[in-house]
């Protein structure tokens, strides 16, 4: 549902990014300030997206004039503690990642008409693009400020689908917050500039500046772990030998994606980068354009000769092509990996804005399916196109990851295809590295014409050599090349301050999510040793002292964010809405069945049953149809939910509690007295404050913390 602001105040007043890049890295910091400006206190939900290839590093929450530093911990152990420190009444803020570039936060148990500041630190590397235009090589710079709308398919494929389920501002600029950027570069020369930016939070932050050639060969950046971490990291950078004079003859198969998300520029975009590179085949070449949205189809009924009469009738059909329908690119990706022939390439390059929940779907079909010697390439189009999936298919089909969001981009990244799939310098690289351990990613991309590659390690105290090896393009036998890593402390060295350690540990969760499931344990462990975000550990910061009574009733907000920049709110099945859509989803199933239930004790061994007459006299609504546990101290249950109606007056006495049917637990009734005590003001509340209910039982509870409950 989309959500309008309608005049209320957004509590989000002001969002910063402050961000210092060279060597190649960006160490970013995300201010976000929220007020309060309610009578009640006051929890936030908000979905935002981070840099997709960053490690988040740090997170701090100041309220008032207390400076509350985040620590990372296993996810469910950080969800309980945030979930204490509300029961609590202390203030307290939750940040958990849901996919790669996006994650959810929480903030409890703000005062009211109090400011309260969050901080989260990334640090994540720069774009390194040629080809954009006549000035050379340039650095590129992301940071994403909106979440897309990701299409979900049948019910049940995403099993968190609620979670990426966000509201949204129902016009363009709707939401009144802007976000504001200061990036300091230090640039290849030694020099410093500092660029300033305010622009809405409907797009990725994208700035470039000229960037030095690299000397041919490999150069190692060294750094840190976080504090507390005596490791030693290394990035090593393996600059292409030389450009080849001849290209090799190409497979080359074309994935566009025209779901209705990609309605408008989005779909023009990618036809026309489409165009560009079909444009770039010759005598030798075969090619295919498959062209998906709810079904795939071919453009040109399987791979075909690269004749200049062939393309051109395809290129004519590809200018037909409009966007519309689901996303279903599985069967597309299968048919695109097919084996190459002798002495070919098998180039695929996936044109898609990504937004998808099921990534994990696609990457496995890649990693499962991608031939040796073949190669997957991606192209995000739009204001912000979902990385996880661009990213890790680019990953897992060792290929390059190209962004388009306006016309003035195309050319760049058609040259960047083209350069990847005509123009590998050097293919099938490995990487020993005895001056320490590992290397990541395991299988490093290939070395393109004018793209370097980068590959992390961790380093020894000792040092040691770092042997790099490939398949020269034009050449007979493997190119090798070899960098000494002096000890600790020791010789020259190019030396950065940056935690590489952290970058290190996302690379390497980075690899074992490409490889896919089962790999929970590692990653957390992982996470846990370097001290960074994943989807297995989050980060949490409590406050030691309640800030509120914990029995008052309190506001939640889901703050609705602004619709992509170049996203048709229609095209993708969004409706209009007048007022401020808040979700209802922290305590509430998202498919609630209408139930009746026995007023009576009498009635109480009646059981369920969708056989029953639900409209005999004798069964009535509960008063308080879903809740949620929040506590279960000895006989007395504990739990919240959100006032049904305007003069909602709590209620006293005697009740019944049953599980809620739509939670699939067995359905019993059991007695409790309310302890008015314990509870939130008899009332009379208005419609959605959050209140609380303690019921005192004749036995010890069979509940537990974060069961679904009815109240009669």
């Amino acid at each position: 549902m989309l959500a309008t602001i309608d005049g209320r105040t957004y509590p989000l007043e002001s969002t910063r990014v402050a961000s210092e890049a060279s060597g190649g890295l960006a160490f970013t910091t995300l201010a976000q300030t929220y007020r309060n400006p309610y009578a009640e206190p006051l929890e936030i939900v908000y979905t935002l997206p981070l840099p997709a290839d960053g490690a988040v590093v740090g997170y701090t929450m100041r309220v008032g004039s207390r400076t509350i530093r985040g620590e990372v911990q296993p996810r469910a152990a950080a969800r309980q503690a945030f979930e204490k420190a509300m029961f609590e009444g202390r203030s307290a803020a939750l940040l958990e990642q849901e996919r790669d570039d996006t994650f959810r936060q929480r903030l409890g148990s703000l005062p009211p008409g109090l400011n309260v500041e969050v901080t989260i630190e990334v640090l994540h590397p720069l774009a390194f693009l040629t080809g954009v235009d006549e000035r050379g090589p340039q650095w590129e710079y992301r940071f994403p400020t909106v979440v897309g709308v990701r299409y979900q398919g049948a019910e049940g494929r995403v099993p968190d689908a609620d979670r990426l389920e966000v509201d949204r501002a129902a016009r363009a600029g709707a939401i009144p917050t802007r976000v504001e950027l200061a990036l300091t570069i230090l640039d290849d020369s030694g020099r410093t500039d500092r660029r300033v930016e305010s622009m809405p939070l409907d797009r990725d932050l994208v700035i470039r500046w000229p960037a030095g050639r690299d000397d041919i060969g490999l150069r190692l950046l060294e750094g840190p772990g976080l504090p507390g971490d005596a490791g030693r990291y290394g990035l090593l950078t393996i600059v292409p030998p030389r450009v080849p004079e001849s290209v090799f003859a190409r497979d080359l198969t074309i994935l566009l994606d025209a779901s209705g998300s990609m309605s408008g520029e989005p779909i023009a975009w990618a036809k026309n980068v489409a165009s560009g590179v079909l444009r770039s085949l010759g005598p030798g070449d075969r090619f295919e354009v498959i062209v998906f949205s709810s079904t795939p189809r071919s453009l040109t009924g399987g791979l075909v000769e690269a004749s200049s009469t062939r393309v051109a009738s395809t290129l004519g059909d590809l200018a037909q092509v409009r966007a519309a329908g689901g996303t279903e690119m599985a069967d597309a990706v299968v048919a695109a990996l097919r084996p190459l022939r002798e002495g070919s390439q098998h180039q695929v390059v996936l044109i898609t804005d990504g937004e998808i929940g099921f990534e994990d779907e696609i990457v496995s079909r890649i990693v499962k399916g991608l031939p040796d010697g073949a190669r997957l390439h991606t192209v995000g189009i739009g204001a912000a196109p979902n990385r996880t999936l661009t990213s890790r298919a680019a990953r897992a089909g060792r290929g390059v990851e190209s962004f388009v969001c306006g016309d003035s981009e195309v050319p760049g990244a058609v040259l960047r295809i083209c350069a990847a799939t005509a123009h590998p310098v050097l293919t099938d690289v490995t990487v020993v590295n005895s001056a320490g351990t590992g290397a990541m990613p395991a299988r490093p991309r290939d070395v393109l014409a004018g793209q370097p590659s980068v590959v992390a390690f961790a380093l020894s105290p000792e040092g040691g050599a770092i042997d790099v090896s490939g398949r020269l393009a034009g050449a007979r036998g493997r190119w090798t090349s070899r960098i000494f890593v002096p000890p600790a402390g020791v010789g020259e060295r190019s030396v950065t301050t940056m935690p590489l350690g952290a970058l290190y540990a996302r690379e390497q969760i980075a690899d074992l999510e490409t490889r896919g499931p089962n790999s929970d344990e590692l990653v957390e462990k992982i996470a846990m040793r370097h001290r960074i975000a994943s989807r297995m550990t989050s980060l949490v910061a409590v406050a030691d002292e309640p800030s509120i009574d914990p029995r008052q009733p309190r506001r939640r907000e889901v703050l609705p964010i602004e619709l992509p920049a170049t996203m048709s709110a229609e095209a993708v099945g969004l409706t209009m809405g007048s007022e401020l859509a808040v979700a209802k989803r922290l305590f509430a199933p998202s498919a609630l069945r209408r139930r009746h239930v026995p007023m009576s004790v009498e009635d109480a061994a009646l059981s369920f049953s969708d056989e029953e007459d639900l409209g005999t006299p004798q069964w009535a609504e509960p008063t308080v149809p879903h809740a949620r546990v929040i506590a279960v101290e000895g006989f007395v249950l504990i739990v919240e939910f959100e006032a049904p109606e305007d003069g909602y007056v709590l209620r006293s006495g005697h009740v019944l509690v049953s599980h809620d049917p739509a939670s699939r637990q067995p359905v019993s009734l059991d007695r409790g007295t309310v302890d008015p005590a314990k509870s939130s003001p008899r009332g009379p509340h208005a419609k959605g404050l959050v209140l609380r209910l303690a019921i005192v039982g004749t036995s010890a509870w069979t509940y537990g913390v974060g069961d679904q409950v009815v109240i009669f």
